[in-house]
């Protein structure tokens, strides 16, 4: 099963529920990203069928005062 795109937990519930071990990682720049709003997962690895592996990364949806 693909998650990319979900949001991390709901990623992680849909893959836990067909027995699969899950780790999650958050991607960040050093500063990271203020103001963020919505986590998703980027990368979904799966060594065998029992584990995988989930990175996601935190977005800005909506403008900023300083990026309207």
């Amino acid at each position: 099963m693909r998650v990319l795109g979900l949001a991390p937990d709901r990623a992680k519930a849909l893959l836990e529920q067909q027995g699969i071990v899950v780790s999650l990682e958050e991607a960040r720049c050093k500063k990271g990203v203020e103001d963020g709003t919505q986590a998703r997962v980027i990368r979904q690895t799966q060594p065998d069928e029992t584990h995988a592996a989930l990175v996601y990364a935190v977005f800005r949806t909506e403008p900023s005062e300083a990026n309207p």
